[in-house]
Order: structure tokens, then C-alpha cells, then sequence
């Protein structure tokens, strides 16, 4: 079941209700089965290839998550992507360049070949982020309705916040730099001498790490949450840009967010 902006939830969950009733017999409703996962999706556009590709480069420096670890699908093959799977809590994590997906399938297929074409050069500049419940625990995280009915509008309701979420324990908040400027920057505006010195220690551990995660560990600090929100309110990723990149900025992701976050929800 996919619902888009503007969906009228109740007019859909009754349409739904409707059509399996019929298509049983009468035998079976919809509250006669159970929602098995969630799949909520935004296309960030970002402007160009070239900007899409800037952020994959960063986001893979992010590296492992708590809860997640980065994983490889054969489907993003030779594709510009960041995909984390959650090591036990049943969620995954992905952001990938969606102009490069539709162009790989564009080489499988022979018919509508127009149409893909079409949406490719739609595609273009567009990031697309995914989070997906996959199993019903997950769900249940986020709804406690006992009917599946009231957990489709619970969801619905729900879907920016889930998916906000799950995105802010993964990427964190502020512009990347590279590892010099964030440096000076946090030099320059951080004056509690001991939370500056915290935060240039994480700075030096990242790379060592491999992993914002990792590097967080390894500081064996009881406030890195303390750390991470004085990065937050200089609008500085701890996360930098590599040395072997070119660009030198990169406008914080969470600023092309606005008040309407998910372009479409998806309940199985």
C-alpha cells in the first residue's frame, strides 16, 4: 500500500478495506492481517550530479552507526550509495544517487524505454533516502493501535517523525568542511575550554576510526552528546570532507528539509 502527499489516509484505508473483503468473498478484512514493514522515502534534490556524488563521498565517512553497519547490495552495483542494516533492531538505511539507478535499469530492459529516459532526466540532482521497517517488531515501535487499520493511520500521521528519526541517529547535523576549516572554526567559536578540546579529539579520531561511531568510543567520554550538540549549534559536521576530494564545502543536508519531509510511504 503507497501513500503520497496529500493522501486522504482514511478514504485509502477504507478503499483498501473494501477491495479485500470483496476480493475474499467477505471471508477476510483488512484488519485481518498485520503490517510486516514500512518503507518511507524522500528525493532530496541537491542540484546536480556533481553535488549528489559530494554527499555520497561524505556520508561513506561516516561509516559504522550504533545499531547499523554499512552493507553492500548487488542492486546498487557500480551505483553511488550509503546503505547501513541495523545489526539487530530490523531497520535499514539508504541513500543512494537515484539518476545512476534508473540509468542501470535502463540497460536491463527493452520496452518503455522512452519512459525511463523521461524520468532519468528528471532524476538528475536528486538523492534519494530510504528507511525501511522490515519487520513487525520495528513497526510496533512506532504504533501501539491494536488494528491494523488504526496502525496504517497511526504511521501515516507519524511517517516524518519516524523517518527524522532514524535519519538523525544516522547522519550528523551540519555544513561538511574539510578537517583544517572545521578545525579553526571550532577553534574560533568554542570558548569552554574543555568541550573545545573534546571536540577537536573526536576530529582527530574519525579518521583514525574509520567511523563517527567508533571515534565516539574511543573518546570513553559519558557527554559525547554534549560534544555532538555544540557541533549542532556551530552548524559544523563533525564528519569531514576527504583530503583527496576537491570541494571544500558542503551545505548541511538537513537544510534542504522543509515541513514536508516524506514524498511517499509505502506499508507491506
Amino acid at each position: 500500500m503507497a501513500l503520497k502527499d496529500g493522501y486522504d489516509t482514511g478514504r485509502l484505508i477504507h478503499k483498501l478495506d473494501k477491495r479485500i473483503t470483496e476480493y475474499f468473498n467477505f471471508k477476510y478484512s483488512l484488519d485481518d492481517f498485520t503490517v510486516s514493514g514500512l518503507v518511507l522515502t524522500e528525493d532530496i534534490d541537491v542540484g546536480t550530479r556533481e553535488n549528489v556524488l559530494a554527499y555520497l563521498k561524505v556520508l561513506h565517512r561516516i561509516g559504522k552507526v550504533k545499531g547499523f553497519s554499512p552493507v553492500a547490495y548487488d542492486c546498487f552495483e557500480d551505483i553511488g550509495s550509503f546503505c547501513l542494516d541495523g545489526n539487530s533492531n530490523s531497520v535499514r538505511f539508504r541513500i543512494y544517487d537515484l539518476a545512476s539507478l534508473l540509468e542501470h535499469q535502463l540497460q536491463k530492459i527493452d520496452s518503455d524505454r522512452k519512459k525511463i529516459k523521461s524520468f532519468v532526466r528528471g532524476a538528475q540532482g536528486i538523492l534519494r533516502a530510504e528507511v525501511q521497517l522490515t519487520k513487525q517488531r520495528a513497526v510496533r515501535i512506532y504504533t501501539d493501535a491494536a488494528d491494523v487499520s488504526g496502525q496504517i493511520a497511526e504511521l501515516s500521521a507519524n511517517c516524518q517523525d519516524i523517518f527524522m528519526d532514524i535519519v538523525r541517529h544516522i547522519i550528523p547535523f551540519g555544513d561538511f568542511y574539510k578537517k583544517d576549516k572545521v578545525l579553526e572554526i571550532v577553534r574560533k567559536e568554542v570558548t569552554d575550554t574543555i568541550l573545545r578540546r573534546k571536540m577537536l579529539r573526536l576530529l582527530a579520531l574519525i579518521p583514525e576510526k574509520r567511523s563517527l561511531y567508533l571515534a565516539q568510543k574511543a573518546m570513553k567520554c559519558r557527554d559525547v552528546e554534549k560534544v555532538m550538540d555544540m557541533f549542532a549549534k556551530i552548524n559544523v559536521s563533525p564528519v569531514t570532507i576527504s583530503k583527496r576530494h576537491k570541494i571544500k564545502y558542503i551545505k548541511n543536508i538537513y537544510a534542504y528539509f522543509n515541513d514536508r519531509i516524506i514524498a511517499k510511504m509505502r506499508v507491506v
